[in-house]
């Protein structure tokens, strides 16, 4: 416990820290700001009519009658095309947009006024074709159901997706404590004295915990005040992120056992953060992010953005269960591999 203690005095008494805390909230802020017409607007649209085929034979012609349920249920026309070309069907007035199924995939084709419901059906068809994958596409689809409505505004996006990305912040965190070790000699310390491995790694990994817990759950705090945000689903939301800061903090842990050198430790933490935050939505939304399913797969911000942003639009997701395992694994993984890592560089 004295030296969890220590710990935490030394990251409290570390001005810089804050600025993670004011960093997130001006982030916020600003960016809600930027795109608060895109975020509202971008899903508005009136009724139209959507064409679609299958080539001969196309794998994913199963999915036909679900896709058109979910576009009545999404007030979409939908008429299936056996003949002439996507561009014919759009310049006679039959389609307003038209996808075009093949073994490959889908392409969507519309014409300048009707972008808007072609990143619609793009959302519907990328959503149903994903779904299916490695999946009996029979057995599969004649449950699923898509709702491309309601969308989140840009203040509640903002507000989640910075929240997420700082909470991988902990090995800045942790980066406090190493450099005092590293500069106090600590380390040849507790080689020479009875103090545990067990006893060091918890100093750390605790501390590291309940700091960012603390800036994470104040900032979050800080913006649904001054957005005047509504949360649904709190019990959840917190529990999402709580495991996220243990997970980050099991992770720094790692990270400044084995890498001593605080620089190199946090440059490789914040190289391995900017790659989730790229690939997991925290610098341009999911629902319009272009990249491939299985990158995005490689990130747990992903999980945690998008699982938070479906519980406080729609009040549940299908990605609320993964992101609990991901992070419960990530912790799992991360907390012995740190005690080993302790053990080790005591040992040496």
């Amino acid at each position: 416990m004295m030296l969890i203690k220590n710990n935490l005095k030394l990251m409290l008494r570390c001005k810089p820290i804050a600025l993670i805390l004011i960093v997130m909230i001006m982030v916020t802020g600003m960016l809600s700001a930027v795109f608060s017409d895109l975020m509202t607007d971008n899903l508005d649209y009136d009724s139209f009519t959507l064409g679609f085929s299958f080539t001969p034979g196309c794998v994913y012609e199963p999915i036909q009658p679900v896709l058109e349920n979910v576009g009545r249920e999404n007030g979409i026309e939908m008429m299936q095309l056996t003949d002439g070309s996507a561009q014919r069907a759009i310049q006679n007035g039959a389609a307003d947009v038209f996808a075009e199924f093949s073994d490959e995939g889908c392409q969507v084709y519309c014409s300048d006024e009707y972008q808007i419901e072609a990143s619609v059906v793009e959302m519907i068809v990328s959503s149903l074709l994903s779904g299916a994958s490695g999946v009996p596409i029979g057995d599969y689809l004649t449950e699923y159901k898509m709702n491309v409505q309601p969308m989140p505004d840009s203040q509640m996006y903002y507000t989640i997706a910075y929240t997420v990305y700082f909470v991988w912040c902990a090995m800045i965190v942790l980066g406090v404590v190493t450099s005092s070790e590293n500069k106090n000699k600590i380390g040849a310390r507790f080689r020479t004295t009875p103090v545990s491995s067990l006893s060091v790694y918890l100093s750390r990994f605790v501390s590291s915990a309940v700091v960012i817990t603390a800036l994470i759950f104040l900032g979050a705090a800080i913006c649904t005040f001054l957005f005047d945000l509504t949360w649904t689903q709190v019990a959840l939301c917190a529990l999402i992120l709580l495991l996220g800061c243990i997970a980050s903090a099991a992770l720094a842990t790692v990270l400044f056992s084995l890498i001593r050198n605080v620089i190199l430790g946090v440059v490789t933490g914040y190289c391995l953060l900017m790659f989730w935050g790229f690939f997991g939505g925290s610098f341009c939304p999911y629902m319009w992010a272009p990249w491939a399913d299985g990158i995005r797969d490689y990130s747990p911000i992903y999980y945690m953005t998008r699982s938070l942003v479906e519980l406080n639009t729609s009040g549940s997701s299908q990605f609320t269960l993964p992101a609990l395992l991901i992070l419960c694994g990530m912790a799992v993984i991360c907390i012995p591999l740190g005690m080993a890592a302790v053990r080790f560089g005591k040992e040496s």
